[in-house]
């Protein structure tokens, strides 16, 4: 019976060292940061809807690193040093593009990542006057595949993360006409008008996609 107690002891305790070990592991210090661009410029998105992947390919457990991308485009994962490949998954209001990225990651590492959106927003303006905001801006197909914008939309809110599923008001515009500017106005609902200021931004939607690309959210002064 004593013989039966020390050898439980001693398992116990071997369960605990291993524990610790385990706990003792350090911590990632490294980071892979940068923005989903075109031409350079971030991209507009809904706030963590959207994802890239990571892999780190040599690895005896080698399963996916989930990269939530923010509203202005920006990512940024903390690493272990070494080499990945960087995946551009499906979904979003971009061209899908199947082939990986190869980056080493060695203490902080900056890496853009480019998409071909199917449409981009440029020349956005927004002004207020008289309880009623507007705004204008030129929508582009820049994607050579054949797609048609379902809409333009101006959202309007009082957070600065603004997008088709948070916002205050907005108005729709469906199908329009973009070989000329795309005007909007919404007229604020009281409560809104009565605050010192308000967040917009401009989304378009392309046919048979979920996601908006949006200009970068803006703070308006009434």
């Amino acid at each position: 019976m004593k013989r039966t107690a020390i050898s439980f002891f001693f398992l116990a305790l071997i369960l605990v060292i291993a524990g610790c070990e385990k706990d003792n592991y350090d911590e990632p210090t490294s980071f892979l940061k940068g923005n989903l661009v075109y031409n350079g410029n971030s991209i507009g998105v809904r706030s963590n809807a959207l994802q890239l992947e990571l892999w780190q390919p040599g690895y005896e457990l080698y399963s996916k690193i989930p990269v939530y991308i923010a509203q202005d485009g920006s990512y940024s994962a903390r690493l272990f040093d070494g080499d990945y490949k960087l995946v551009r998954l499906a979904g979003g209001p971009y061209e899908v593009n199947t082939d990986s990225i190869d980056v080493t990651v060695s203490g902080t590492t900056t890496l853009d990542v480019p998409v071909v959106p199917f449409f981009v927003i440029t020349g956005e303006s927004f002004n207020y006057s008289g309880g009623v905001v507007t705004s204008s801006c030129n929508v582009s197909q820049v994607s050579t595949q054949p797609v048609n914008v379902d809409n333009v939309t101006l959202f309007v809110g009082t957070n600065k993360i603004l997008d088709h599923r948070y916002y205050e008001q907005r108005h729709i515009l469906s199908s329009p006409d973009i070989s000329q500017p795309v005007n909007h106005s919404i007229t604020l609902d009281a409560d809104m008008a009565d605050r010192d200021y308000v967040f917009v931004r401009i989304g378009v939607k392309t046919q048979g996609v979920n996601e908006y690309l949006y200009t970068q959210v803006q703070k308006l002064e009434l």
